[in-house]
């Protein structure tokens, strides 16, 4: 049995749990790292509402995860790179390869250099290789689109879009995105920097635009357009009230060569197909042969991510030391055979 562990108790860490319990073969979940109160000292496996033949233990300090000697460590902590640096370099220093939902971990990005090379150069000199992946960024707006990319002459223009009902997110989810705010306060925390919107649109599109050999002509440019409830909007801890923000667009765009290449947008929001958007995701990639995909209602963020992490166990296993992004690795796929199973299969094997 392989040994996995875990680092984070929340939404994203949850589903992962329920994921490998009930749907993987292979490992042992040895234990979960958490900062959160309620959740240290308990069972991953009864905060998950699974069943498991023996408790998962949830410590409060990752010292105490990395004495378990996990070969893999899940990441579903948080979104922002300075926030886990040291724990990512205590597990890659200690040879434990790292899988995360952290956005910034996802590519290379100006202004974070140092943190990315600190990470890169610790895990070669553990022999450990790191990955920030998920949905989005990790898949939809920049893995797969690269991976359609095969199958063009020429590409004129990438637009994305996702549209997801936040309504089973919780109060601090919605708050860190920018939901439950007047609009004097949605404009200043945006201002300030205290509502961040969706984290991840300048990685992936920086990985899409040099994954096909170009270069973008400057920073990533993003804009956000709030939606203001007319009527309380229910949510799984009350409602939002009336003349707050229940959802928003963000776009970003990257330009290539004095022209927009890459235009990407997000739109959260509490009652979606109320306000008439239908949820859904959708890449359209403009050329000489078009390139147009569809996922109907759409990936659940926290199904989707979660799957993304657990799948992509036995890539990351596989790679060589370093910080891998998505677009340097094989696809993820479903190790229904089990982990020791899907270990030696991919690319690096």
């Amino acid at each position: 049995m392989i040994p996995i562990g875990m680092v984070g108790s929340g939404g994203v860490a949850r589903h992962a749990a329920r994921l490998l319990l009930n749907h993987r073969s292979g490992y042992e979940l040895v234990g979960v790292c958490s900062a959160d109160p309620d959740a240290i000292g308990g069972d991953m496996a009864e905060i998950a509402g699974v069943a498991s033949d023996k408790p998962i233990p949830v410590v409060g300090a990752l010292p105490e995860l990395l004495a378990m000697a996990p070969m893999a460590v899940i990441d579903g902590s948080r979104s922002f790179l300075h926030l886990i640096v040291d724990d990512v370099v205590a597990c890659v220093e200690a040879g434990v390869n790292f899988v995360s939902a952290c956005e910034e971990l996802a590519h290379r990005e100006p202004g974070r250099e140092a943190d990315w090379d600190r990470i890169d150069e610790a895990a070669r000199r553990g022999g450990a290789s790191v990955l920030g992946t998920g949905v989005n960024p990790g898949f939809i707006f920049d893995f797969l689109v690269l991976a359609a990319s095969g199958l063009c002459w020429d590409i004129g223009k990438i637009n994305g879009r996702r549209v997801v009902d936040v309504s089973g997110f919780g109060r601090n989810i919605h708050r860190r995105l920018g939901i439950g705010y007047t609009l004097d306060e949605f404009n200043a925390g945006h201002a300030e920097g205290s509502i961040a919107g969706h984290v991840g649109f300048p990685e992936s599109i920086r990985m899409v635009v040099e994954g096909l050999g170009l270069e973008l002509d400057g920073p990533v440019t993003q804009e956000f357009i709030p939606y203001v409830a007319t009527d309380d909007a229910p949510t799984l801890y009350g409602a939002v009230p009336t003349g707050s923000t229940e959802g928003f667009l963000h776009t970003a765009r990257g330009r290539v060569n004095g022209a927009e290449f890459m235009t990407l947008d997000l739109l959260l929001h509490l009652r979606p197909t109320e306000a008439g958007h239908e949820v859904g995701d959708s890449v359209d990639i403009e050329g000489e042969h078009p390139i147009h995909m569809r996922f109907r209602p759409g990936n659940d963020a926290l199904y989707a991510t979660s799957a993304h992490l657990v799948n992509s166990i036995p890539t990351v296993i596989d790679a060589p030391p370093g910080i891998r992004p998505v677009s340097q690795l094989p696809a993820a796929r479903a190790w229904l055979g089990g982990l020791s199973a899907a270990i030696g299969t991919g690319a690096y094997s």
